[in-house]
This record gives structure tokens, C-alpha cells and sequence, in this order.
């Protein structure tokens, strides 16, 4: 609710002296205050709630004297309540001449909305074994695409011991390295004998070691 919602006008002498113009009704669910404008000769302002609003509602001061063409705010608190109150204000001027009611409903305050103080945090980057922090798990260096974290084969790791600016020669012995080791995997795979793995190791083994003198 606004300010200017939260405010219930009275307009005094505007046509003639000690008179109150008001609205029928106002409702709030909250504090609100009495907006007194004076249109004429100064006067003499008491303000009083009638009912079960008298219970819920209340003003600090309830006598006021408004100066000609002055406007006069006067704050009233509310109680909270848990069913609507209804009532009426009295506004009483020159000192109990004349005067208007509003009625006025008290109605009961909106829940607060909980929000989830979860959705405020930023997401939290999950750490990598090498120190390093991924939030979408394509893992860092070193590990494969499918975020598994697995080393290349052993034929990435031929290929990637050669120097890039190796001779043509080093790079030949390199890939006929790589085609070896393909093929004893491959047999050792298809025949899944002991002996042929045993090979297959010595295979690797002579692999390595021609590599290792290769990129002396």
C-alpha cells in the first residue's frame, strides 16, 4: 500500500465553517494516518474510534488544532489481527459541534513469502584431484572428455613422447611403435591366452624402451 493509499483524507470548511468532508469507508491492513487539510478559518479537530475498532486501532493524540489552510497528518496504529475488525472513526470538530464517521475495516496481514535462501548462493565449483575447480564436469588437463578421468592409451603415449620437431625418420620408427602396439593388443584381446599376454608385454616393453632412445 502507497503513502497516499495509506492515508484517509478529511477535507474541513471547505463550503462553510466546522464542516468535514470525508469518504464513506476506508480499509487498511496496516497503519495508516488521518490526513486533516484545512480549506478555511482555523478549527478544532477530535478524533475518535467507535466499535471493535476501538480495540485495534489508536492515535497518540486525539485533540488537534489546524490552522486556516493547513494540513495536518496524524499518524494511527493498528493492532495485527487474524479476522477483519470493522468500526468507524469519529471526527469531531469545533469542539463537538459538528463532525463525520468513516467506517473503517482493520483486515488481517498477508503471510510473508519464505524464499529459499539456497537460490541467493552462487553454484559451488566442485575441486578436481589436481587442485583445480570444474562447474559443469568436463574435467581439467589430463582428463577425458566424458569427465571419467581416465589416461590416454598407451598409443597417445607414444605418440605424444616423439618431439613435435622430430625428423622424419624418428617419426617413422614412432608410428611403426604405435602400429605394433595395436596389433599385440589386438591378439592379446582375440586369443586372451596368458602366454600371449606375457608377449604382449614384452612387446610393450621393447616399444618403450626403442622410444626412449629414439628422443635421446
Amino acid at each position: 500500500m502507497s503513502s497516499e493509499d495509506a492515508t484517509l483524507w478529511v477535507t474541513l470548511n471547505r463550503e462553510r465553517l466546522n464542516e468535514a468532508l470525508a469518504p464513506e469507508s476506508f480499509a487498511t491492513d496496516d497503519g495508516f494516518a488521518v490526513g486533516l487539510r484545512n480549506e478555511g478559518e482555523p478549527v478544532h479537530v477530535h478524533l475518535r474510534f467507535t466499535g471493535p475498532l476501538a480495540d485495534a486501532a489508536s492515535v497518540a493524540v486525539s485533540n488537534h488544532y489546524v490552522d486556516g489552510g493547513a494540513t495536518l497528518s496524524v499518524p494511527v496504529s493498528v493492532a495485527a489481527v487474524d479476522a477483519p475488525v470493522e468500526g468507524g472513526l469519529r471526527v469531531v470538530t469545533g469542539h463537538g459541534a459538528e463532525g463525520t464517521e468513516v467506517a473503517v475495516t482493520v483486515e488481517p496481514r498477508p503471510d510473508p513469502i519464505d524464499v529459499d535462501e539456497s537460490f541467493a548462493r552462487p553454484p559451488r565449483a566442485a575441486a578436481t584431484s589436481d587442485g583445480g575447480e570444474t562447474t559443469d564436469g568436463s574435467g581439467t588437463d589430463g582428463t577425458g572428455s566424458d569427465g571419467s578421468g581416465t589416461e590416454g592409451t598407451g598409443i597417445d603415449a607414444v605418440l605424444r613422447a616423439v618431439p613435435v620437431s622430430a625428423d622424419p625418420a624418428s617419426l617413422a620408427v614412432a608410428g611403426l611403435a604405435a602400429a605394433a602396439l595395436v596389433g599385440a593388443v589386438a591378439v592379446a584381446v582375440v586369443l586372451d591366452s596368458l602366454a600371449v599376454t606375457l608377449g604382449v608385454a614384452a612387446v610393450v616393453v621393447a616399444v618403450a624402451v626403442a622410444v626412449y632412445l629414439l628422443i635421446r
